[in-house]
Order: C-alpha cells, then structure tokens, then sequence
C-alpha cells in the first residue's frame, strides 16, 4: 500500500468515531434497556462502572462481553467497514477498560471519509501514471465516442489559455477508470466502475453518506479492497 495511505491508516483510529462510553444511554436490566431501544440497537450494562455486556434490540437478555465484541482502540478507519460489517457493532476496549461504542451507521461520521478519500485519490493517480502519456485524440474518439469532442475541447481551451498539463485535469474519475481498461492497466467491471464512483461522490461532498442501510457496508468493504488492490499491484 502506498506510504500515504499507509501513514493514515496509522492517524486515524476507531477513536475518530466511536461514541465515548462517558455519554452512553445505559441500563442496568432490561425494564431499564426496553425505552431506549426506540433509539438505540443495543444498550451498554449496567448503568454504571465498567461495561460488562449489553442488551440488544429483539433480545430480552443480557449478553456478557465476549472477544468478539471487542476491537482495540488502535484499530485504523479502513479496516472499520470490513469489522462492522462481520457484525453491526462493536465495543472498543483500550487499556482493559471499554473505552467506547461503534456501530456501522458511525461509518457515515465525517472523519470515516478521510482515508477512503485519500485511497481513492491515490489509486488513481497510480493508474494515471501508468497510462498519461499513451493518450493520443484518437484514442479518446475511440474509448470515448459519445464525449470524445467535449474533452478534446476542454484541453484546446487549457492550450489556448496557457494551462496546459496534457491530459489531466481533462478527465473525472469514471473516465479514466475507463481509460485503464483500455490500456490494460487494470480490469475493472461496469459495477466497479460504478461504485468506485458513488463512494468517490460520497466522500467528496459534505452532505454524502458512504452508507444509507446496513448492506451497504459490504459495498463498502468491496470498495476499499479494490482500491488496495490496485495499490498492491505492480507497476508495468
């Protein structure tokens, strides 16, 4: 993986979105865990002092903790979707105490768009390396015939006004995705394609959610592992 994405994934933790377990609603029984289930999947026990289980929403019991519950609060945001996505949520331990609460909706907070944002970027810009300087106009017209004028055009205009850098800049996301599949720098499906997007869009506006529904998170995790696989490839 990249330097720079490796470097993030050290920054940013678990701790960037988790919930601290100083403002969890708690319960020391069920009576006391049934009102807030209108809010909450799963309610902390007991209501005070270290956290010893939970119960959860459809279950009228008390869980104990147990290793699968738990991750360390060093556990970087990339490697969150992929854990919250084997289960909805987990308690975050740190120092032998529980330290905090995550659930997958937390995956919309905005420190979770950092790191993806940046492994996006980066694993385009490793494509874009390997393929720049092989673009010629016909090869635009060719991959590109419905809005092969349109890009031409932009980069006349960037001649013409004396900014010129090639091709970059000419082209977003999808299009040069399209690009390295053309030049045989990767393989990537339409779908692929489409959710390399989507997450790419989502990430970049303020108002995004990586995820509106729980399934998403696994469209998350594929999201991520492609992007780390095409950072792990090597370069031609």
């Amino acid at each position: 993986m990249d330097k720079v994405v490796a470097r993030l994934d050290r920054i940013f933790s678990v701790e960037d979105i988790m919930t601290p377990v100083e403002v969890l609603e708690r319960g020391g029984s069920i009576e006391e865990a049934r009102p807030l289930f209108s809010t909450y999947d799963v309610v902390p026990y007991p209501k005070w002092g270290n956290v010893e289980g939970f119960f959860q929403l459809g279950l009228d019991k008390l869980s104990y903790l147990k290793p699968d519950n738990l991750i360390s609060d060093t556990t970087s945001l990339l490697n969150m979707p992929q854990l919250l996505n084997q289960a909805p949520f987990r308690f975050v331990i740190s120092a032998d105490k529980i330290a905090g609460y995550v659930h997958y909706s937390d995956l919309n907070k905005p420190a979770m768009k950092v790191p993806i944002f940046v492994l996006i970027q980066v694993m385009e810009k490793k494509l874009w390396d390997k393929f720049e300087m092989k673009i010629t106009e016909r090869i635009v017209r060719e991959v590109f015939p419905d809005s092969a004028l349109s890009f031409i055009t932009k980069r006349d205009k960037a001649i013409k006004g004396n900014v010129d850098i090639g091709w970059t800049g000419v082209f977003t996301l999808p299009y040069i995705l399209r690009l390295a599949n053309h030049f045989k720098a990767t393989y990537l499906s339409s779908d692929q394609i489409k959710s390399l997007r989507l997450t790419r869009n989502n990430v970049s506006h303020t108002g995004g959610n990586l995820i509106s529904k729980q399934r998403d998170v696994s469209k998350l995790v594929e999201v991520i592992k492609l992007c780390q696989a095409e950072l792990k490839s090597k370069s031609d």
